[in-house]
């Protein structure tokens, strides 16, 4: 068996608007994971990504910090990466242009997730913007059960998109429960271009959905505060 790495390509952080992570706490535990990197996805947000790749290199952590924003275009939730710039676009086929032209790769996260409203399924999409994309995220571990996750693999392959997986994360111990694997000596992006990725981890109790409402009722009452 060849020798791989591992990403997760889908994490929250205090800076969005359902999380209290400090992206401190994130980066410490990736790195005494083992993780090669992790990419910061935060809720139509970038603020913390300089505060997050600052204290990478200052504590010299062995981490691949890939930047990036889980964005909300009217279709359903996109994620951007390898992004350097905010984006704002009301519709995913200018949001995945946007991505494009920053160098980024345009990821549909969770897309068969029924219970989550902010979903987009390849339904909700035009034929063109489908194409378009970059990747599947084929395993979400704070997907409810296992079949959205089952459905989104078996989209990825039928439709030749690369495979990404993301632990989705609100909270510091479910970091890391969902991850990309790649091969040891290739670069994750150009692993996800040349679609040699896979997704694997384990489920997130089901239970951290509740916490995660309270914690954005608790930010919006000013209980809990994000950095600057």
């Amino acid at each position: 068996m060849s020798a791989t790495q591992k990403f997760d390509l889908h994490v929250h952080s205090i800076y969005s608007k359902d999380s209290a992570t400090p992206v401190e706490r994130l980066a410490d535990k990736f790195a005494s994971a083992k993780f090669a990197g992790f990419a910061l996805t935060d809720h139509g947000t970038m603020d913390g990504v300089k505060r997050a790749a600052a204290y990478i290199r200052s504590r010299r952590l062995p981490l691949e910090f890939i930047s990036g924003c889980e964005f909300h275009p009217h279709e359903g939730e996109i994620i951007g990466l390898f992004i350097d710039e905010m984006i704002h676009a009301p519709d995913a086929g200018e949001l995945v242009d946007q991505i494009h032209s920053q160098g980024g790769l345009a990821i549909l996260p969770h897309p068969f997730d029924s219970i989550r409203k902010s979903a987009c399924p390849p339904s909700n999409l035009p034929k063109d913007v489908l194409r378009r994309l970059d990747g599947i995220e084929a395993f979400n571990a704070r997907c409810g059960t296992k079949g959205p996750n089952e459905k989104a693999l078996a989209f990825a392959k039928s439709n030749h998109f690369a495979q990404t997986g993301g632990s989705d994360s609100h909270f510091l111990f479910e970091a890391g429960a969902g991850y990309t694997v790649a091969p040891k000596r290739t670069p994750i992006k150009k692993a996800l271009l040349n679609k040699s990725t896979s997704a694997a981890g384990s489920l997130s109790p089901i239970f951290v959905h509740g916490p995660t409402t309270l914690v954005k009722y608790a930010k919006k009452w000013g209980l809990i505060k994000r950095p600057f």
